[in-house]
């Protein structure tokens, strides 16, 4: 094995922490074999191993910090550990980890619960930011066409609240006890065209959001009562796009 792939290999052995046999693919030689098979028995490997989960868990934390500082001890480092015994935390891209991980987060709190909704919070906010980098107005002109398709933006979400945002949001930072959960959401809509990346949803615009589930014909949300002015402004804030 050249140096470079047995490199490689002790490497995918440090972030191998789920108990999978990563190395079962490769080509090494029964010396090569033995030497990579004893590695975790060895102190040094270990503490290494200890060093990347600890760097890893440290990374992950920063980007759920709200959603992670609302849960219980235990609960917190469960999380980041399957996180870490998952590969999380090592890949160059941080807001796609980041989202990803907030993700992960998601699928283990109930919903609907404040948890919940600050994961949302959180994943939706950075989307935003991401997608703002980038992104430029389209021609509305287009949702003038037969043809036109529209279709949820990427960087867009939708988050409901159980309480008022605001409300929420100062008992966290405040850390005071969470207003008590309401059957009236209030839902935050997001995009990167949004002056700041969010503002307060109406009726109809969650109901276009939500039927947005795939490309639909512009004009059939005119026909159903949705008119083009609001369509334009969601098209505008990067809230639902062109479909391609």
């Amino acid at each position: 094995m050249a140096l470079r792939d047995f490199q490689n290999a002790i490497g995918t052995m440090v972030r191998a922490s789920d108990g999978r046999d990563r190395l079962k693919d490769r080509k090494v030689t029964p010396t090569e074999s033995s030497y990579l098979s004893s590695l975790p028995e060895n102190a040094a490997f270990r503490f290494t191993v200890k060093v990347q989960r600890s760097w890893c868990a440290g990374r992950a934390a920063k980007a759920a910090f709200l959603t992670l500082s609302m849960l219980p001890d235990e609960t917190r480092r469960q999380l980041l550990n399957d996180w870490t015994s998952l590969g999380g935390g090592t890949q160059s891209f941080v807001a796609a980890e980041s989202a990803a991980f907030l993700e992960f987060i998601s699928r283990h709190l109930e919903n609907p619960s404040h948890e919940f909704t600050v994961c949302m919070l959180e994943m939706a906010a950075l989307r935003a930011n991401e997608g703002a980098r980038h992104f430029a107005r389209p021609n509305p002109i287009n949702l003038d066409s037969q043809q036109c398709l529209l279709q949820r933006g990427n960087y867009a979400g939708l988050v409901r609240f159980h309480a008022q945002p605001q409300q929420l949001l100062d008992a966290l930072m405040k850390k005071e006890p969470l207003p008590p959960m309401s059957s009236n959401a209030t839902a935050l809509l997001f995009g990167p065209g949004l002056d700041r990346l969010y503002r307060t949803a109406s009726r109809k615009e969650v109901i276009v959001y939500e039927k947005l589930t795939a490309p639909t014909p512009a004009t059939l949300l005119v026909g159903e009562g949705f008119n083009r002015e609001s369509l334009q402004d969601l098209l505008e804030g990067g809230i639902v796009e062109y479909a391609r």
